[in-house]
């Protein structure tokens, strides 16, 4: 089914009815080399992504480097003359 849907001038898309039925609350929109592609989204909550992000362990690209006081002292006294 192809249908031709309309631009507000706030930039909202209106979905007929049918086939906000059928595709439910959430959509997600992707563009390809024949136009822009709506299917029907996963909804998502916001409250269990943020705690699963906040809970997870970070990725770590290598063990930190802790730089010596000679080092240190040397940073120091270039931005402090």
């Amino acid at each position: 089914m192809e249908v031709q849907l309309k631009v507000d001038s706030k930039g909202r898309i209106c979905l007929p009815a049918e086939i906000r039925d059928e595709i439910g609350d959430v959509v997600t929109a992707k563009r390809t080399s024949k136009g822009i592609l709506i299917q029907k989204g996963e909804k998502s909550d916001f409250l269990d992504e943020f705690k699963r992000v906040i809970s997870s362990e970070p990725t770590r690209t290598g063990k930190p480097e802790n730089p010596s006081p000679e080092k240190m002292k040397a940073i120091w006294e270039r931005k402090h003359p």
